[in-house]
């Protein structure tokens, strides 16, 4: 699933309007926050969790664009760099409480994430296994659970994803190669 993005000039000139005004960011916001979100609930599998990991990627976002120098890669990059780090804080403190109990909406995103899940499953293996390769990709080390969701989940090319993660295209491919062969295995032993 490719989500837009908006085009370079845009992103731009809303750099150079945050200069001199900060509420320009609501673009940024009102762009980019659904797809953060929607990725950060596939990664955690918790509204909760994935809400406040949003949260966070938006005001570190809004703290460094400042920051930000156009040289080609895309905000949307930026941002989901900046939530894979997140995540990744998240994990290594688990023991952080959420921010909030409820977020409205947040039933349907769920459930539309859990949709995008299954589809993927048929699409990949058919009906009948649509559980095994959630679990498989849950198994994954993070590094690889985050290429094989930005690229099938999110839709971003190997080049994109080595922008992400800060990796060259071929050592995205081949990291990418490691976790299918990983997640085949795992698929086919049922060792998940």
């Amino acid at each position: 699933m490719k989500h837009s993005d908006l085009s370079p000039e845009v992103q731009q000139q809303i750099l150079a309007d945050f200069k001199t005004d900060k509420a320009v960011f609501e673009k940024i916001y009102n762009h980019y926050y659904e797809m953060i979100f929607k990725y950060l609930l596939k990664r955690t599998m918790s509204g909760e969790v994935a809400y406040d990991i949003t949260a966070e990627t938006f005001i570190k976002a809004f703290e460094s664009l400042h920051k930000f120098k156009w040289t080609g890669v895309s905000i949307k990059v930026w941002l989901y760099r900046i939530a894979i780090n997140a995540l990744k804080n998240h994990r290594r403190n688990p023991k952080i409480k959420p921010l909030t109990e409820e977020m409205q909406g947040l039933k349907q995103l769920q459930t539309n994430a859990k949709e995008e899940l299954e589809e993927l499953d048929k699409t990949m293996f058919g009906d009948d296994e649509l559980s095994k390769l959630s679990d498989a990709v849950g198994t994954l080390n993070p590094k690889y659970q985050n290429i094989v969701s930005l690229h099938y989940f999110e839709g971003f090319s190997h080049k994109e994803i080595g922008a992400i993660i800060k990796r060259s295209e071929s050592a995205v491919k081949s990291m990418m190669h490691r976790a299918l062969i990983n997640l085949r295995q795992l698929l086919a032993t049922n060792s998940i």
